[in-house]
C-alpha cells in the first residue's frame, strides 16, 4: 500500500470518523479520541506485517491525532461561542496542516521518488528519460565508504578468476507488495552450470540492515526462491555465492515500483 493512500487517505478517514462521532452524539473530546485511535491502531497493525520504516510509522501516528485535535479545536465549545475566531488560531491550524502535507510529501518522494509527470517539469533535461529520484536511507561518507568501493572491485576480480558467469532474473520488474520469483544461474565460461554453489539473497534499504533474506534452492541449472512483497522505492540486493572457501558477494541496486 502506497504512502499516498495510507497518509492522506488516513487523514481523510480521521476527519470522516470525527464527523460520524459527532453525528452519533459523542462529545467533542471522545469524537476526537475515536477518530484518532482507529486509524492509528489500524496502521500500526498494518506496519507489523509489512516492511515499513520507523520514520514512516512516526509520521502516520503523528498525522492522524493532529487532524483529530485540529478538528476538535475548530468545533469546541469556545469556537461555537465566538462567531469570529481570531486570526492567530487560524494561522496556527493552517501552519500545522501545511507542515503535515510537506512532511508526507518529503517521505513519499524519499521512498518512491517524484511522480514521472512532476519530474519532467521540475528537473532539467528530464524529457523523455527514465528518471530515478527516490532514495530511502543514508549513505556512509567516512572511511567505510572507500572500503566498500575496494571490496566491490575485489569481488568482481574474484568472480573473473573463478570463471563464474552469473545471471539474475526476477529483480527487474518488482511490484510493491507482490511476491516475486527470483532465479540465479551460475555457469562456467563454457556455459555449463557450476555444481555445489549455494546462493543466498538479501535485500535492504540503502544504508539499513537487510529486511528480506532467503536461500535459493537448486532447481535444475538454476537456483530459485520466492521474494516476499517489498515496499516501493529503492533497495539494494546482496547476492552471496559460496562453494567451499570460495565466496563472492555481489550488490545491485533495485527499484520496486
Amino acid at each position: 500500500m502506497s504512502l499516498l493512500i495510507t497518509m492522506f487517505g488516513g487523514m481523510l478517514l480521521t476527519a470522516l470518523l470525527y464527523g460520524i462521532g459527532r453525528r452519533a452524539k459523542l462529545s467533542n473530546y471522545w469524537a476526537a479520541v475515536v477518530a484518532a485511535a482507529i486509524p492509528s491502531f489500524a496502521y500500526l497493525g498494518y506496519a507489523l506485517g509489512h516492511p515499513v520504516g520507523l520514520d514512516t510509522i512516526t509520521l502516520h501516528v503523528i498525522a492522524y491525532p493532529t487532524v483529530s485535535v485540529l478538528l476538535a479545536m475548530m468545533n469546541g465549545e469556545k469556537a461555537k461561542q465566538q462567531n469570529n475566531v481570531h486570526w492567530a488560531p487560524k494561522l496556527l491550524i493552517g501552519f500545522f496542516l501545511v507542515l503535515m502535507v510537506l512532511m508526507a510529501s518529503f517521505v513519499y518522494i524519499a521512498g518512491q521518488g517524484l511522480p514521472p509527470a512532476v519530474a519532467q517539469v521540475l528537473l532539467p533535461h528530464a524529457e523523455g528519460k527514465n528518471v530515478h529520484t527516490g532514495f530511502a536511507g543514508v549513505v556512509e561518507h567516512q572511511e567505510d565508504a572507500a572500503k566498500g568501493i575496494g571490496q566491490h572491485l575485489g569481488m568482481a576480480d574474484k568472480l573473473e578468476k573463478l570463471g563464474w558467469r552469473v545471471e539474475v532474473d526476477g529483480l527487474g520488474e518488482l511490484r510493491a507488495g507482490n511476491p516475486a520469483i527470483v532465479a540465479v544461474s551460475v555457469a562456467d565460461v563454457a556455459g555449463h552450470p557450476e555444481p555445489g554453489v549455494t546462493v543466498d539473497l538479501a535485500l535492504a534499504r540503502p544504508g539499513q540492515p537487510a529486511t528480506a533474506r532467503l536461500t535459493l534452492a537448486a532447481a535444475g541449472d538454476r537456483h530459485r526462491g520466492t521474494l516476499p512483497g517489498l515496499g516501493a522505492g529503492s533497495w539494494v540486493a546482496n547476492l552471496r555465492l559460496a562453494r567451499g572457501a570460495d565466496v563472492v558477494v555481489l550488490e545491485h541496486a533495485v527499484e520496486v515500483h
